[in-house]
């Protein structure tokens, strides 16, 4: 242990977000990502712990479907 590590400050207390499940929370979980089809920026949708259930897996990189022109 550092002398810093015993001495320096707290972090700072994350702000409450509202979910997409109508809660707010201070630690959102991740339960989908919204991409702009105009090129802007997209969103990303959290949900809280207590309510993350009734989402489904989000589907990983690798079990995406192949895009065939």
């Amino acid at each position: 242990m550092t002398r810093d590590a015993i001495t320096s400050e707290p972090a700072p207390a994350r702000k409450p977000i509202l979910a997409l499940c109508g809660c707010w929370t201070t630690a959102p979980v991740i339960v989908g990502d919204v991409q702009s089809m105009s090129g802007g920026a997209g969103f990303t949708q959290y949900a809280c712990p207590d309510h993350v259930h009734q989402y489904p897996p989000r589907a990983r990189w690798g079990e995406l479907p192949a895009v065939r022109p």
